[in-house]
């Protein structure tokens, strides 16, 4: 006979944990790049991007898509790289690690970390205008 698990998926703690804090510098980047509308490049503010990858990122992990999230996760490092969000670049690189070889477990984790790292930017932008 066999148990269901019944470990938390990895997203589940999210809320439970810290949010951690971008720091003044790319805040402001961020609104600079907002506000000139991303810069030479047209399409959505930083903010809904930095949003769409990550869900984007949480439905791959989901179906175990593996390349999906690899290329997802390096345009979102492209992306916190150019907001200045040094930490959260670090971690999406190494979602792009966890995935390259397909460790499951670790990028269960990492993609929870890179969650946390997302929001923390995403609620700071937002109180800062």
């Amino acid at each position: 006979m066999s148990c269901p698990d019944t470990r938390p998926a990895p997203h589940a703690l999210v809320p439970l944990m810290p949010l951690p804090e971008p720091s003044p510098q790319a805040l402001l980047r961020a609104r600079l790049l907002a506000a000139l509308g991303g810069g030479a490049r047209r399409g959505p503010p930083p903010s809904v991007e930095l949003r769409t990858r990550m869900m984007r990122l949480e439905a791959h992990l989901a179906a175990c898509a593996f390349g999906r999230l690899r290329a997802d996760a390096r345009g979102l490092r492209r992306l916190a790289l150019r907001l200045g969000l040094s930490e959260m670049a670090r971690v999406a690189a190494s979602v792009e690690e966890c995935a390259a070889r397909g460790d499951a477990a670790a990028l269960g984790a990492t993609v929870a970390r890179l969650g946390r790292c997302g929001a923390g930017a995403l609620s700071a932008l937002r109180r800062s205008g």
